[in-house]
């Protein structure tokens, strides 16, 4: 992803801040959404090396993470309108992708489809 958005929009953000980005929209989406449903229990932690998996795969993945670090880039360039444009774009991927995991995955202590008779 970082390699993607550095061929895409060039920038001096180093790997290292783009993964701290990274790791903390994934902890966001970590706590807010997998969690919060069976089988969410493990998160990979902290990206260090640039090489860890991701945890929204494609094709939302590659929308959000894309969208996220150019907001991010154009926040610390005091870019308000780029920021806004790129964020709202941000959104409307987390948002197709949570609908899609939410329909996808059993919130926790669901009662649905356990029925007794």
């Amino acid at each position: 992803m970082i390699e993607r958005l550095d061929m895409l929009e060039p920038n001096d953000y180093a790997p290292e801040q783009k993964l701290r980005w990274l790791s903390a929209l994934d902890g966001k989406i970590y706590r807010e959404v997998i969690r919060t449903h069976e089988g969410g229990n493990v998160w990979p932690g902290p990206y260090v090396r640039g090489d860890e998996e991701l945890i929204v795969p494609l094709p939302y993945g590659e929308d959000i993470y894309y969208h996220y670090l150019q907001a991010m880039i154009a926040a610390e360039n005091s870019e308000t309108q780029r920021y806004n444009k790129r964020m709202t774009m941000f959104n409307a991927a987390y948002q197709g992708w949570t609908n899609w995991y939410n329909m996808s995955h059993m919130p926790l202590g669901s009662a649905c489809g356990r029925f007794r008779f």
